[in-house]
């Protein structure tokens, strides 16, 4: 009677790891405007649609601060993460074992923005001008500094970082600094040429937003979430969570592209 006791305890308690909730982390960088209630709203109803897959609570934590988002990264704390900054995701794959569950469909392009009636035409004009970038751990900022660092210019551009891309896209319009990065799906880059301003570098696409799978997931529970957030535009209500997100499609992507990407971001 003990034994059956102590069996039935046991199993009651699996039981109750196995229904944990799943902690959804969700992170746009430094292209994000909107507030952390606006970000919770825009993201719930993906984490909604994953719940009902799982059978299994998704809970949604929205995390703004790229800092934050590392730092829980590096101790594993979520089981799933949207992350935009693709050398964050890539970093969490290659360090904490990560698994790409689905890329976003497109790709990431920093562009070196200047104001329209700027003098600088080529990335050679750069070359000892003030450079605006946004938070040091930004996505652009990265993507920025590799290109920089392999372009050599002589001498070197004075770089000061803002913490969001709106910031750096107001002092450039405002004619207060030289030229900035951004990145192609920020809000400044979108309203940028619609303004009559111009790029005069732009990067290679690069990998873009990311959905990845904590290695606490069994690989039948990935593969489950991939196949799910790839079949979302095959459907009105998953197009409806599409728009809501502003994602277009999820497609399977290619880890190794992730961790090529980082391997040269940062390469000495």
């Amino acid at each position: 009677m003990r034994w059956l006791l102590l069996a039935g305890m046991v199993a009651a308690i699996g039981a109750w790891a196995a229904e944990a909730p799943l902690l959804f982390g969700v992170n746009e960088g430094t292209s994000g405007v909107s507030g952390f209630s606006d970000r919770q709203e825009k993201y719930q109803p993906l984490a909604d649609h994953l719940s009902k897959l799982l059978k299994r609570e998704v809970r949604l934590e929205s995390a703004s601060d790229l800092k934050n988002l590392k730092r829980s990264l590096e101790a594993s704390r979520y089981d799933l993460v949207l992350i935009r900054p693709s050398h964050i995701s890539a970093a969490a794959m290659r360090d904490q074992k990560y698994t790409l569950v689905a890329a976003a469909r497109g790709d990431a392009v920093a562009h070196f923005i200047v104001h329209k009636d700027s003098a600088i035409k080529t990335r050679q004009d750069l070359a000892g001008k003030q450079l605006a970038m946004p938070d040091e751990i930004a996505y652009p900022t990265k993507i920025g500094q590799a290109m920089l660092r392999d372009a050599k210019l002589s001498p070197p551009p004075k770089v000061r970082l803002f913490r969001v891309q709106e910031a750096v896209g107001y002092a450039v319009e405002n004619k207060l600094i030289d030229a900035g990065v951004v990145i192609s799906y920020s809000k400044v880059w979108k309203d940028w040429e619609k303004a009559g301003h111009r790029a005069v570098w732009s990067s290679d696409k690069l990998p873009f937003w990311s959905i990845i799978g904590s290695p606490k997931l069994r690989p039948e529970q990935l593969t489950k979430i991939r196949d799910a957030l790839v079949a979302l535009d095959q459907s009105d209500a998953g197009k409806a969570i599409l728009e809501k997100i502003g994602v277009k499609a999820f497609v399977p992507g290619k880890q190794q592209a992730y961790l090529d990407m980082l391997q040269w971001v940062e390469a000495k």
